[in-house]
Order: C-alpha cells, then structure tokens, then sequence
C-alpha cells in the first residue's frame, strides 16, 4: 500500500468480512504520472524529429532516406505518444473514482458502526431479532423506542450505501479495465494488422517494384489490344485478331485488381499513398471493371429491339388495315367459285400480306468492323451492341421510340470511349511525370511524386509503435 494513502479498515462487521473495494490509490496516481511523463518525454523526441524532417539545410545523397526514416519512426511514435496519454487519462480517472468509491464504503462503515452500538446499548445485542433483545424492547419507553428506531434506520441506510459503493465498484472497474485493454491492444505487435504492416514495411522495395511492373504491364496490353483492333482491318483472320483483345483486356484488368489491392493495403498500413489507390481505380475504370457503361450500352441496345419490334408490327398492322388492294384481294377470295379458284385467290391474299409486312428488328448482333471495336474502347461486344442500334435506328427512324432509344445507346458509347481514351491518356501521363522505383533516376516533377505519396500517416494506422 502507497505510503500516502490512508490505511483502510480491517474489521468490516457488520457490513462485511474484507474491504469490499480494495486498491492503492496513490500507487494508481503514480502509475498514471509515470505514463504521463513517458508521453511527454515521447512527445518531445516526436518534436527533435520534426525538426529533422523539416530541415531545408540539409544537403546530400543521405537527406530523403534520413528524413523519410524520420517522418517513418515518427508516426510510430506518434501513435506510442497517443496510447500513453489514452491510458494516463483512464488511469486518472479511477484514481478519483477509487478515491470517492473508498471513502463511500468507509463512511458506510463508520456509520454501521454507530449504529450497532447504538442498538447494542437500547436492548444489550446486536442481534435486533434475538429473543432477549425483543424482550428489552418491550421495555423501552417511547423516547427510547424511537432511538432504536433510528439507529435501526441508520444500520439500513448504512447497508444500502455499502451496496451501492460496491456495484459502482465492479461497474467502473471493468469498464475501466476494458478501456485500457482496447488501448493496449489497439494494433499493439500481436495485431493482425501490425503482422500485414510489418510484413509489407519489411519488404516494401520489392513490393514497390512489383507493383510498378504490374502497372506496365497492365497499361501494355490496353494499347495492344488496340492496337490490335486496327490490324485486324488490314492482314488476315480478323476474327481470331479481335478476339485476343478482349483477352488482354481482362488480362489487364487482373492485373489492375491486384495493384489496387496491394496499394491499398499498403495506403492503409501507412506504407503507401492515397494517390497510387486513385490511379489503379482509374486504370479499372480505363478495362471497364465497374462495367456500369457498357451495361449502358448493353441495356440501350435491348430496348432499341423492343421499340423496333414494336414499330414493326404497328406498321404492319397499319398497312393491313389501309389497304385497298388487300380488301380486294379478300373480296376476291369470297366471290371466288370453285375450290381451284378460290385456292388462286387465297394464295394471293397470302402473298400479298407478306408484301405488307414491316421488316422486323434484327434478332442477331451484328459483326463490327476493326474500326468500330476500337472507337467501343476495344471491346467486340459493345461495338455490336452500338451498330445494331445504329441500325435500327437508321431502319425505324420515324418511330420516336426506336429513335429514342438507339440514341440513348449512341451516348452511353460515346461516354464509354470518353473514358477509355481519357483513362488510358491519364495513365500514360501519370507514368511520365511520375518517379519510378524500378528507375530512381528517372526524370519525374516532384510536387505531383510527392502527392501521390500523400497518406493521413507517416506509418501504417495499424503498426505498432517500438
């Protein structure tokens, strides 16, 4: 026990056998200190190593490794500084609820005390329910009953009081108990995400080049596959040509899904920039992995069907019924004697429905050309899907729901290869100007490298500080 604190009771009767709320409140006060003056000395050395990282004087190969290893070591010890001072306020705070929990059960105490010997000197026991304590009741004059009374009262308030002391006791103990425990284990070093940060930091080089090969490559086959397109219209086989774009295509959007995973995890362990997460979801939207406007596309070429084939069976029946001929040709078939005449007439009412019968909306896509996959952002299927509303369009033109519909597809491809070009020009853009770990020395403007690199923290949210 603290050499400060004041020394509680050892005899607890009648409200108990041991002190129900034990603890050192002083030793909780000088552990408290101790954490706070840890953080505080942390927060000092976290300061020396700003100093260091904001230096403009230093000069030298060694300045970026030194002052990114210090921006590095201090977001570790910026997060170490916060769980100390977490702790040093939880740790305070049941100090003073120790404090006031403890004098609560002493007063409690006290206050039995006195009531017990209250009882004790009205009717000679303790024991208020005894035989002889009843009978020494009985014969008490009011004045003294009353002060049996009330020392009966203070014994039960005194209880209650005990009680209550000691459930705020249990209530504030866990929960300052699990409040430290989140603290502590908040990513401490057996954390899933201090195992995946440590990993990553401990071999973030060879990620980094990974990654930057990935993204190469990723970008490579965009521009084959298009490429790819535009041979098709000029050597042999363009069917077999057209269908490896595609393939490259999802080839690269593979590659784009695992970049923009590993740059995210790394960007969340600190590790990494926000930027590289943003360019790799740009180069998903460049594949059309979302796919949200060739769905577009797709879902604009059904309906231009539908409103085709509704046209074409309006105007048919509109034909049918606005024809001269074809009533004559009916009447015919009614006037019609004998079984081979009436034949002849029937056989040219037949043929001559036909004749009216409005072209319906084509059932199969047609095969684009080289040119037209490359402006669908090099993709077989959509560019099908554009030319067939095209083509009903140009079939149905009068009918304002075929016209309606076929230019809705019209400008979802128009948005489609908007992306793709835009996509594809920003991804180049960024591999130009950007820094290269494969190439340190690669020209690079240093503002945008720097931007790129951007994260909330130096080091990871999760990692643990040393």
């Amino acid at each position: 026990m603290g050499t400060g604190t004041k020394r509680r009771p050892t005899d607890w009767q009648p409200l108990g056998d041991t002190d129900p709320t034990p603890g050192d409140v002083d030793g909780v006060t000088a552990g408290q200190k101790n954490m706070q003056a840890t953080a505080a000395e942390i927060r000092l050395q976290i300061k020396k190593l700003k100093t260091i990282s904001d230096d403009k004087t230093l000069k030298g190969k060694y300045v970026d490794e030194l002052q990114s290893g210090a921006d590095k070591f201090r977001g570790k010890l910026e997060k170490s500084a916060g769980r100390y001072e977490r702790v040093s306020a939880q740790l305070e705070k049941w100090a003073t609820d120790l404090k006031f929990i403890q004098t609560s059960t002493a007063d409690a105490l006290s206050s039995a005390k006195s009531a017990q010997a209250d009882i004790k000197k009205l009717v000679g026991s303790t024991d208020p329910d005894s035989e002889a304590a009843k009978k020494a009741e009985d014969e008490l004059d009011s004045h003294k009953k009353e002060q049996l009374h009330r020392a009966r009262s203070d014994l039960a308030a005194a209880q209650r009081k005990y009680q209550h002391a000691i459930e705020s006791y249990d209530t504030q103990s866990k929960n300052i108990a699990k409040k430290i425990r989140d603290i502590i284990d908040d990513a401490l070093e057996d954390g899933f995400w201090s195992w995946v940060s440590n990993i990553i930091e401990a071999n973030i080089d060879a990620i980094k080049i990974t990654l930057e090969v990935i993204g190469y490559v990723a970008t490579i086959a965009a521009i084959v596959a298009l490429a790819i397109t535009v041979l098709a219209a000029c050597i042999v086989m363009p069917e077999l040509l057209l269908a490896l774009a595609p393939m490259l295509l999802t080839f690269g959007t593979v590659a784009s899904v695992v970049s923009l995973g590993m740059h995210t995890l790394m960007a969340a362990t600190g590790n990494g920039g926000w930027g590289d997460v943003g360019f790799d979801i740009l180069g998903l939207l460049t594949f059309k992995a979302g796919g949200a406007v060739a769905r577009g596309v797709e879902e604009g070429a059904a309906a231009t069907q539908r409103a085709s084939t509704q046209a074409a069976r309006r105007a048919t029946a509109d034909a049918m019924a606005n024809s001269p001929k074809r009533e004559a040709l009916k009447l015919a078939v009614q006037q019609a004697k004998g079984k081979n005449a009436r034949r002849a007439a029937s056989k040219n009412l037949k043929a001559y429905n036909v004749k009216l019968k409005a072209k319906g909306a084509a059932q199969q896509l047609p095969k684009p050309t080289a040119r037209e996959v490359l402006n669908a952002g090099g993709d077989p299927k959509t560019a099908a899907q554009l030319k067939y509303a095209a083509r009903e369009e140009a079939k149905r033109g009068s009918d304002t729901a075929t016209l309606k519909a076929a230019r809705q597809t019209s400008r979802a491809g128009a948005q489609n290869l908007s992306l793709f070009v835009s996509g594809t020009a920003i991804d180049l853009g960024d591999k130009a100007v950007g820094s290269s770990d494969i190439s340190p020395s690669k020209p690079n403007i240093k503002p945008y490298s720097d931007a790129k690199d951007w994260n909330f923290y130096n080091s990871g949210l999760y990692d643990y500080a040393p």
